[in-house]
């Protein structure tokens, strides 16, 4: 029986190991046992699939006017997300905002962009 069954797509949208196993010690939950979510991909597919359903009209006719907020899976409220900075062995920086859901655990995340401009202002003062 079980040469009928075919690989499984797993679709894991946790961080690396190591910035998920630094967060342990950032005083987020098990880190390593719960669900990891990207807040941009999350609030996407959230909006997604109400379909014929999430038009404006069915909305005033349901007398749900009101849009409502954005909560985890669980329904509790998304969690605020606070800025990191990790730093590989290699030198290699990363910054990361993270939160954690305050029912499920679930960890939200998204990548802090890296700054366009340089925070080296050492010839500053020569003009």
């Amino acid at each position: 029986m079980s040469s009928q069954l075919g690989p499984i797509d797993v679709d894991c949208d946790a961080l690396s190991y190591p910035i998920v196993r630094a967060c342990t010690g950032l005083g987020f939950r098990n880190p390593l046992d719960v669900r990891w979510c990207q807040m941009s991909q999350f609030l996407n597919e959230s909006n997604e699939g109400a379909g014929f359903f999430s038009s404006v009209s069915w909305l005033l006719f349901l007398n749900r006017n009101q849009p409502r907020a954005k909560t985890c899976t669980c329904g509790e409220p998304l969690p605020t997300l606070d800025q990191f900075k990790f730093q590989f062995p290699s030198g290699r920086q990363v910054e990361y905002l993270l939160g954690q859901c305050a029912r499920c655990n679930t960890m939200f995340w998204e990548e802090v962009a890296p700054s366009r401009f340089t925070a080296d202002f050492s010839e500053a003062g020569r003009y």
